[in-house]
């Protein structure tokens, strides 16, 4: 038994799936392929032949023709790309292909069964625009009118495709053609009457066409006259064009270098299109930028104005749901129009909806609901925005849950530290004290009586229980500073500063107390410091300075000593950085080898 290579078991996998973009790339490819022969192989064909027929001839015009040509290929195939619907693309490569059929006429005259054909979609190219321009720029065509528009041109295409297969009879020593097989009841009146109500029907519609876009373009808003900024133009210039080819059709008029201007205003058409998608699809990478401008937080104003400026509609309003009244309301907090879900003449809905249910409702110049990728952007960014601030505002009422469950751990300790000094000073340590005074009682009464030996052991006890009693102070001090009780925080660290080994400059600017807990957190954060100073920095003198700026406590701690301390896991300034961030508080180092030490703490407190 032989095993599969993976290759191939990975190829035959992926096949099915690519074979249909391939099978398309490639029917595509052939389209342009013929579509561009088909230009280029005409125009040589006639320049061999030097036979043009009733077109303009010469090496200028054969460029024209083809440059034309080539720019309805080139913005097909970027259509392709740009446009969600394949329709504008195939309309450019038709429109490309049936151009050259105008050079091609002359060329087959010499085979009947074909050149009627070749004349009858002669003016095809100028359908197919037709219908490019009115599905602009979605690519579909959304309105009845414009249905109803192409409807009347396709009938009138198919009238005069039928009159010059039944009717078209020529001379064939004045044509030099082969006769019309087709031509079941020539005549030459109904021919040429047929060609000129052909270019009447052909110029009214292209005049409504160009009338409805430019109605539409002064009629819209800023949006629909930057989609459309080049097409309005281009229309008029292809009336223009086919006005002046009807008069020379029937009055047989030259018009000399005017001739140009209808091939001009042919090619401006397709980059007209592509130029309106690529504007639109400009504005979809700036709406981007509206996330980076409401990162901080969703700001109702903030967003209305800049997708406004972003989208270049100063009329767009965004109504933001409010989910206990249950209605929309702008960002003032006012009711929105009634009118509004129903979308008013001229405006468009964009309704923005979460799993959370609704969020906004964006109304917006109906220009912009033809490019559905637009809208999508814009419903991307604001659900994005509006995600972000909602995990912000979580992530934070978080951050504050655990500030205050800190907080409130270190309150219930201080409660309990300073409940245990308080047992430890009514209880143990009062009966301590009168345990001592019976000692130094019962020595008195045994030297009064003579008894040395016994006077000494009571004395050594009295010394030993002043030791205990001298220790237990010590720990009842180091479970709560019984001076912050009795005193103040001055006196408290003034008191530390005496204790200390090296000479300590104190300095409290304080006009009222300050909470326990926080009163407590300076305390042992000082002690500490002093304590790392003595013990490791080789300092000569530190200061403590204690200032109270509004709702800020400032606490310095500065010596003189060798300096490059820094906050280590487990070391002591680690320490004191826990003690100041379970109050809310910051701890900075700053010390230089050479230079001392700077300890900071900044503490909040409340007014």
């Amino acid at each position: 038994m032989v095993a599969a290579r993976p290759d191939l078991a990975r190829t035959d996998a992926v096949s099915p799936v690519a074979r249909p973009h391939a099978v398309r790339v490639a029917v595509r490819a052939l389209a342009v392929t013929v579509a561009v022969a088909s230009n280029v192989l005409a125009q040589l064909l006639s320049a061999m032949t030097n036979d043009y027929g009733p077109r303009p001839s010469g090496a200028g015009w054969a460029i024209v023709f083809i440059t034309v040509a080539l720019d309805y290929i080139i913005c097909a195939v970027v259509a392709w790309r740009l446009v969600k619907s394949p329709i504008p693309g195939w309309l450019m490569v038709g429109a490309a292909l049936f151009w050259s059929a105008g050079a091609w006429y002359p060329l087959v005259r010499q085979w009947g069964w074909v050149w009627p054909w070749v004349a009858g979609v002669t003016d095809l190219w100028a359908v197919l625009v037709g219908v490019l321009v009115l599905c602009y720029p979605s690519g579909r065509l959304t309105a009845r009118f414009d249905r109803a528009l192409v409807l009347a041109v396709t009938v009138a295409f198919a009238i005069r495709l039928a009159g010059i297969l039944l009717f078209s009879s020529p001379d064939p020593a004045q044509c030099g053609c082969m006769a019309n097989p087709y031509a079941v009841l020539p005549s030459e009146t109904a021919d040429f009457w047929l060609g000129i109500g052909w270019r009447f029907v052909g110029l009214a519609l292209m005049l409504t066409v160009a009338a409805r876009l430019i109605a539409r373009w002064f009629t819209s808003s800023l949006p629909a006259r930057r989609v459309a900024f080049v097409m309005p133009l281009a229309i008029l210039l292809w009336c223009y064009g086919t006005i002046q080819d009807s008069l020379s059709f029937a009055l047989d008029w030259d018009g000399g270098w005017l001739q140009f201007i209808p091939p001009i205003a042919i090619a401006l058409i397709p980059p007209a299109f592509v130029g309106g998608v690529l504007y639109a699809r400009g504005l979809r990478s700036r709406v981007a930028d509206l996330v980076i401008v409401a990162r901080d937080k969703v700001d109702r104003a903030l967003w209305e104005s800049s997708l406004a400026r972003t989208l270049h509609d100063t009329s767009l309003r965004v109504f933001w749901w409010d989910e206990p009244l249950q209605r929309y309301q702008t960002g003032d907090g006012e009711p929105a129009p009634a009118a509004v879900p129903t979308e008013r003449p001229g405006r468009s809905t964009l309704a923005i909806d979460s799993d959370q249910g609704p969020i906004a409702l964006i109304e917006h110049d109906v220009a912009l609901s033809q490019d559905d990728r637009l809208l999508d952007a814009v419903s991307s960014a604001l659900l994005l925005s509006v995600d972000n601030d909602r995990l912000r505002a979580r992530l934070e009422r978080t951050i504050q849950e655990l500030r205050e469950s800190r907080l409130r751990i270190v309150e219930e300790g201080y409660l309990a530290r300073r409940k245990l000094e308080r047992d430890l000073h009514d209880g143990s340590q009062q009966q301590l004290v009168s345990l001592a005074i019976s000692l130094r009682i019962a020595t008195a009464k045994a030297e009064a009586r003579g008894d040395e030996e016994l006077a000494g052991d009571l004395q050594r006890s009295s010394g030993q229980l002043a030791d205990a009693l001298r220790e237990l102070r010590e720990l009842a001090r180091g479970i709560h500073p019984t001076v912050l009780t009795d005193g103040d925080l001055r006196s408290a660290i003034e008191e530390l500063g005496l204790r200390s080994h090296l000479p300590v400059e104190v300095h409290v600017d304080l006009s009222e107390r300050l909470p326990e807990v926080v009163e407590e957190t300076i305390y042992f954060c000082v002690s500490e410091c002093l304590a790392n100073a003595a013990k490791h920095s080789g300092a000569r003198n530190c200061s403590v300075a204690v200032a109270r700026a509004d709702a800020t406590v400032t606490v310095l701690v500065k010596d003189d000593g060798q300096g490059g301390a820094k906050i280590e896991p487990g070391g002591g300034l680690e320490g004191v950085r826990d003690r100041v961030e379970a109050v809310s508080g910051r701890a900075d180092v700053r010390s230089v080898e050479g230079l001392g030490t700077i300890i900071e703490l900044t503490i909040p407190v409340a007014a």
